[in-house]
């Protein structure tokens, strides 16, 4: 991706797959927008139209978007 790339506040890339904790739950990022165009993990098409963010799956089940910059979101492994 170009400039509007988005990163996690250690520094990695934030992509679709990526393992991570949010709020001490695990999750898989499954979408990632940078506000123009956005990765999909399959099953995920119909999330298309969220702004500037990434959408998280936790392994519950539950879905959470969360905003460019989220501090609260940690990186754990890349899948």
């Amino acid at each position: 991706m170009e400039s509007g790339t988005l990163y996690y506040a250690s520094g990695e890339e934030v992509h679709i797959g990526d393992r991570v904790q949010y709020r001490g739950v695990y999750a898989t990022v499954v979408v990632v927008s940078n506000g123009e165009s956005y990765e999909m993990a399959p099953g995920y098409e119909g999330e298309s139209g969220i702004d500037r963010g990434v959408m998280i799956c936790d392994d519950d089940g539950a879905l959470n978007s969360l905003s460019d910059g989220n501090d609260q979101l940690v990186f754990m492994d890349r899948g």
